[in-house]
């Protein structure tokens, strides 16, 4: 079990009704400082963070936070990565200070750009603004394929439940060690994904053509441009996501009660 001593509270917005003195109350009675995410509060100085959100907010306070368990609370839409929702707050706050609760470490990537590295929860984005892109791609050094379409998303088994689900991507449970290559609308009737393991070295690179507007998105995030024939290496991260869970079959009850399965 964690040793809380300094908890964050990681929130979505200034809307809602987080009932932060309420929840300060109870965490100065168990001698645990609250603290509000800031400046501040930087990476590996609190023992646990609160998200208070939706997914975008859990994804959010994972990158600002790797390696620190994160307890997200549904205040959002969906919410398929939180724990509970917002009218059981006090309940699961109780659970976690009675210490019935379980961390699952989730498999994360590193992509590495122009010798520049950024985490990544969900998935990695490359593709054109207008017109289809040829990528290469390499497996453990390897040409496997070379799709032609709006480009190529890797992500995480996490990220089957984001933008990989609208692709036709499979969903994959959390502890499967993998990750997954989808090729984004790719001209050609033999489209597949692919699962590879979890240790796989990936190399991608955009290839030279009409589209002079390519740009790499990761987790959602602000638009990078690319140049062609510079490729994008992604690999298994050494700090995996660390989510604090209560249920066991919590992903299939999301599945059915997030994503009406």
């Amino acid at each position: 079990m964690l040793d809380l001593r300094r908890i964050a509270l990681f929130t979505r917005d200034e809307t809602q009704d987080y009932r932060l003195d309420s929840m300060g109350r109870l965490f100065r009675r168990a001698n645990i400082e609250v603290v509000t995410e800031g400046p501040e509060v930087t990476p590996g100085s609190v023992d646990l963070v609160i998200a208070l959100g939706g997914d975008g907010t859990v994804i959010r306070a994972l990158q600002a936070h790797p390696g620190t368990p994160v307890l997200a609370i549904n205040f959002g839409t969906v919410g398929f990565l939180t724990q509970s929702d917002r009218e059981h707050l006090d309940k699961t706050l109780v659970r976690l200070l009675s210490d019935d609760y379980f961390i699952e470490d989730r498999l994360t990537l590193e992509v590495t750009y122009r010798g520049q590295a950024h985490r990544c929860i969900n998935e990695v984005v490359i593709k054109g603004s207008t017109s289809m892109i040829e990528v290469h791609c390499d497996i453990n050094g390897r040409r496997i394929h070379s799709p032609r379409g709006d480009g190529i998303i890797v992500g995480t088994p996490t990220g089957t439940t984001a933008y990989l689900l609208s692709t036709g991507a499979p969903v994959v449970v959390p502890d499967v060690d993998c990750i997954i290559l989808k090729p984004l609308n790719e001209y050609s009737f033999s489209s597949r994904s692919i699962i590879l393991a979890g240790n796989t070295d990936i190399r991608l690179t955009t290839v030279e053509g009409r589209e002079r507007n390519v740009f790499m998105s990761i987790d959602g995030g602000e638009p990078l441009p690319i140049t062609p024939d510079e490729p994008v290496d992604v690999r298994r991260s050494a700090v995996p996501a660390r989510l604090v869970c209560f249920e066991p079959d919590y992903f299939f009850r999301n599945l059915k009660t997030r994503l009406r399965w």
